[in-house]
């Protein structure tokens, strides 16, 4: 995945980058999240858009965030499009891990805990896998990561 900055310039070395932020600024918190969305009207291929963020918050003073956004085929099953975000999350993060030593790493899922919600069809099997290897998992309304990858989406 390449990541880059809000402003569209891409980042050469995203884990070179990571090592330099994180040790300028060690008060940093560090989430990982992912969300979709199926695109493709009239005259363009059906696709589904896939966007994960890496945020740095700063307590207390907002938050820097780089991106990654990548285009697939349409995925039109619902579980198999929230699973592919699960997975992108989980690749960023089993990336991310390593680079950050022994600080926490947050991952914010666009799945919701209430059951009547959509998203709540894969919130048990994402959890458990998460948290299985050793992840702080926040789901809907807290998981604000994914509502920023939601916001890169619009």
């Amino acid at each position: 995945m390449r990541f880059r900055f809000y402003n569209g310039g891409f980042i050469a070395d995203v884990e070179s980058y990571i090592r330099e932020y994180i040790s300028e600024h060690p008060e940093v918190e560090v989430y990982v999240g992912t969300d979709s969305a199926n695109s493709g009207s009239a005259g363009k291929q059906p696709a589904t858009v896939f966007v994960t963020t890496i945020c740095f918050r700063h307590p207390g003073n907002g938050v820097h965030y780089i991106y990654s956004k990548e285009k697939k085929p349409r995925i039109s099953d619902l579980f198999t499009k929230i699973w592919s975000e699960i997975e992108r999350t989980n690749e960023v993060a089993s990336f991310v891990k390593p680079i950050i030593g022994d600080r926490t790493l947050f991952l914010d899922l666009d799945i919701n805990s209430l059951k009547q919600f959509g998203s709540h069809i894969a919130y048990a099997a994402a959890n458990g896998f998460l948290i299985g290897q050793g992840y702080s998992v926040r789901s809907k309304p807290q998981a604000w990561a994914a509502h920023a990858a939601d916001w890169l989406l619009k």
